[in-house]
């Protein structure tokens, strides 16, 4: 797991706001498209919410997330560069929801925001739920996406404030 720089931060935002498509081709992206974008977008969510429910950390990094996978905080980007590094980390997270007694969770969608034919935010919050079925904790989020070769992955994501929608 690696910290990136300020300095490498803003040059890797740059390069995501400079590299993409400019606003009238996003703007021009017939409906049935952005529909389309939007329904894999939150395909793509539900298979990682699911995937992780079941502990099925091993099948990430292969058919949900993109390695280099970054997370956005408090305390700036952390990054995993490697299938192992990324691991690591989701099974750690997974150890410690379970010492706390979690059973699964569910996102629920608040909105896609369909950047262009190939990438999208997806905002909402997560419900983590315990053993006994009560609700142990609710977090905001915003999920970056993008279309690989190999389908839909999540980027990264960032812990947003509670409530907290990106919208277009």
């Amino acid at each position: 797991m690696r910290r990136f720089t300020t300095r490498t931060a803003s040059l890797a935002l740059l390069l995501l706001a400079v590299g993409g498509p400019n606003e009238s081709e996003a703007q021009a992206m017939p409906s049935a498209e952005v529909e389309r974008v939007s329904a894999e977008a939150r395909a793509t969510m539900e298979l990682y919410y699911s995937l992780f429910s079941e502990r099925n950390m091993e099948a990430l990094p292969d058919r949900v997330f993109t390695i280099p996978w970054m997370t956005l905080g408090a305390n700036g980007i952390t990054t995993s560069t490697t299938r192992d590094e990324a691991l690591v980390r989701w099974q750690a997270s997974l150890i410690g929801l379970l010492q706390r007694g979690w059973d699964h969770s569910v996102f629920t969608v608040e909105n896609v925001c369909v950047l262009n034919a190939g990438a999208a935010i997806v905002s909402g919050y997560n419900t983590r739920y315990a053993e006994d079925g009560s609700e142990m904790s609710v977090g905001s989020l915003a999920y970056y996406l993008g279309l690989t070769d190999e389908g839909w992955r999540i980027i990264g994501y960032a812990g947003v404030a509670r409530g907290k929608t990106v919208s277009c």
